[in-house]
């Protein structure tokens, strides 16, 4: 994937023009996925009733954003960024609203694609400052003390952002890539207290889906990886956890 353009759209703010870009999977030192198992063990049926009773007493009306373009042989839409790019449509619709209504107006309209049905803060940060412990813990984290108390185990040093990514039944998180490839790897885990995602990363040169090994209850990958997941006939839901590891973690 890589950047053909950018622009400032009066209506929709700075996006982007993107370009599918057939390159193997980068990984982390050899490895599609990264196995942190073992710096903790959790009660993994306990967290996923406290997250559930939580997300009950919660409004899910903030929209997560994905930016690029699926991959071709498993694209079946667009994402927001490129209909805002070569957006067609009447502006009158759009121009008046927040930000976050003119992107749920592009879904509800069957224009965009969202990886996800909803994004919850645990932890609150801009994405492009995840890794940055900018912010202290959100009020939904007050209803989740063990989940909370069981990231702050984790091998991290710093704790930036950390949010729930939820999809409904029969719904598949869309292929796509967090951003440019570029060889870095930015320190996350990611995890799922209500059972095992078909978590895959996917090489675009041979058409192949890799999946996350069951036995890998908390793991991580390189984001600038194709990757998605595969729809199943429940709601289920990722944590993940950004920051700086601590110095003793090996990759």
């Amino acid at each position: 994937m890589k950047i053909l353009d950018k622009k400032d759209d009066p209506d929709f703010g700075t996006v982007f023009k993107f370009e599918h870009d057939d390159l193997p999977p980068q990984g982390v030192n050899g490895k599609l996925f990264l196995d942190f198992s073992k710096y903790a063990d959790f009660d993994y049926d306990r967290m996923d009733t406290e997250i559930c009773l939580a997300l009950a007493k919660t409004e899910l009306n903030k929209y997560p954003i994905v930016t690029g373009v699926m991959p071709p042989k498993l694209q079946y839409g667009q994402f927001e960024n490129e209909v805002m790019y070569n957006f067609n449509g009447d502006r009158n619709d759009v121009k008046d609203l927040p930000q976050m209504e003119k992107r749920k107006f592009l879904f509800f309209k069957h224009k965009s694609l969202l990886p996800w049905f909803f994004i919850i803060d645990l932890k609150p940060n801009l994405f492009v400052n995840r890794a940055h412990d900018n912010y202290p813990w959100s009020e939904f984290s007050d209803l989740t003390p063990y989940t909370k108390q069981c990231i702050e185990k984790l091998p991290f040093k710093s704790v930036g952002r950390v949010v729930i990514y939820g999809s409904w039944p029969q719904a598949d998180v869309p292929c796509h890539r967090d951003w440019i490839p570029d060889g870095v790897f930015n320190h996350h885990i990611n995890f799922n207290p209500g059972g095992y995602r078909p978590v895959y990363i996917y090489d675009s040169v041979t058409d192949t889906k890799h999946y996350l090994p069951k036995d890998h209850k908390l793991y991580a990958y390189q984001t600038t990886d194709y990757h998605g997941v595969d729809a199943l006939p429940h709601f289920s839901y990722t944590i993940r956890v950004d920051g700086v590891f601590n110095d003793d973690v090996v990759l």
